[in-house]
């Protein structure tokens, strides 16, 4: 009986001989397909079970959402900690060659690109995806500045260094910004690194306005 055949069955947990690598990677081959034909939400977990060959009771048991699974197979396969090695704190401007190395990654990487870009599209609108999303590209920034990052408001800098990386590439990549889409990499992380520098280990005082 195939596993189309069997799709007919409750949504407990799958067989054990249903459960290999084969069949993730299918199911993620096959999200990103389909997500990329007809967008996320004409896509059905029905669907991209068919695609993938598998009993759609695997996907909820690998994934558990769909939006769970959008993230799965979007997320840029990065691997940090090679990526980022070598910024230390006597890095000369730290923020910089962050920049430096992860817009080179966006640029010489188009397929990893896309993924990252049709994120942040259904991010905006999902706000399950956008956990998700957002916990991916926290780590990424916690892993890569681990060793350069102030301890003191140490979350607050985390997250600002995030969003001036997600608005960067908003801007370039999604909505495209005139001076940000036309910028050499290179320019935009000498321009953009020492705003990362200031959040990386600037004063993080505010000022009272009170006389």
């Amino acid at each position: 009986m195939t596993p189309q055949q069997r799709s007919g069955r409750g949504r407990g947990r799958p067989r054990a001989a249903a459960t290999g690598s084969d069949n993730r990677e299918s199911i993620l081959t096959a999200a990103r397909e389909l997500f990329s034909d007809r967008g996320f939400d004409r896509s059905t977990m029905r669907e991209i079970g068919r695609r993938a060959g598998v009993d759609p009771a695997l996907i909820h048991h690998y994934f558990g959402t769909k939006d769970a699974l959008l993230v799965a197979a979007l997320r840029p396969e990065i691997d940090v900690v090679e990526m980022f090695a070598g910024i230390t704190v006597d890095t000369d401007s730290p923020g910089t060659e962050f920049l430096r190395r992860i817009l080179g990654f966006w640029e010489s990487n188009p397929e990893q690109r896309t993924r990252a870009i049709a994120l942040l599209r259904v991010a905006v609108t999902h706000a399950e995806v956008a956990a998700g999303m957002r916990e991916f590209f926290l780590g990424i920034v916690r892993t890569a500045l681990a060793d350069v990052v102030a301890d003191d408001h140490r979350d607050e800098r985390i997250g600002l260094m995030f969003s001036q990386i997600a608005g960067l590439g908003m801007a370039r990549y999604v909505l495209d910004v005139p001076v940000v889409a036309k910028a050499t990499p290179e320019e935009l992380a000498q321009r953009v690194g020492p705003n990362i520098d200031r959040y990386l280990s600037g004063d993080m005082t505010i000022e009272s306005g009170d006389d």
